[in-house]
């Protein structure tokens, strides 16, 4: 991560072009953060923007793992692999509140959802566990955005707000767990391409 911090806050102290956002300009966005994704940025005034997205990523995990079973029995080790799903939509309404030659400082609100799909297989046991989540996002945003070229910027921002999730597991037992969460959210750093 660091090594994407460090350029991205070269570029925001470097750079001396002029930006203001313009009616009617659309651009595409990239987006790195911990769910990677791609969007689109409408203007629709000197002020307001909206942007939806979508993302979606595939993982794979495995590790080495060990557990004693009963206290008299001997201690299992084995491997437990991983393989999820993930895809997330959103949209995002922006307010920009403050510009100066190539800097913006920007609010909003964010909307998102997303779901997972989980497969998980132990080594020591036959059948795998399968586990599917829902979340749904609500974040208030704050964000800065940096006009590098004429028709590339690059944008940085924080959130904050509620996450509500359901998650539902097939082990034999069918288990759902529901999760509420406030705090930090949909922060992360990326770039927007203008056309």
């Amino acid at each position: 991560m660091k090594k994407v911090l460090i350029p991205v806050t070269m570029l925001f102290i470097l750079t001396s072009l002029s930006f203001s956002w313009e009616k009617g300009s659309v651009g595409l966005n990239m987006r790195v953060d911990p769910s990677p994704r791609i969007g689109m940025t409408f203007h629709i005034s000197e002020k307001f923007a909206i942007r939806p997205y979508i993302g979606f990523s595939i993982g794979s995990e495995e590790s080495e793992s060990e557990f004693q079973p009963q206290i008299d029995l001997p201690v299992i080790k084995g491997k437990r692999e991983e393989d999820s799903t993930s895809v997330n939509f959103g949209l995002g309404f922006l307010f920009n509140f403050l510009s100066a030659q190539d800097f913006s400082l920007y609010t909003g609100l964010n909307f998102g959802y997303s779901r997972v799909n989980r497969e998980i297989s132990f080594s020591w046991r036959d059948g795998n566990l399968e586990e599917t989540g829902e979340t749904l996002q609500a974040n208030a945003l704050l964000g800065l955005h940096c006009q590098v070229m004429k028709n590339l910027g690059i944008f940085g921002e924080i959130g904050f707000g509620y996450t509500y999730g359901k998650f539902d597991s097939e082990n034999g037992i069918e288990t759902d767990v529901n999760t509420r969460r406030w705090g930090l959210a949909n922060s992360g750093v990326g770039i927007v391409f203008y056309f």
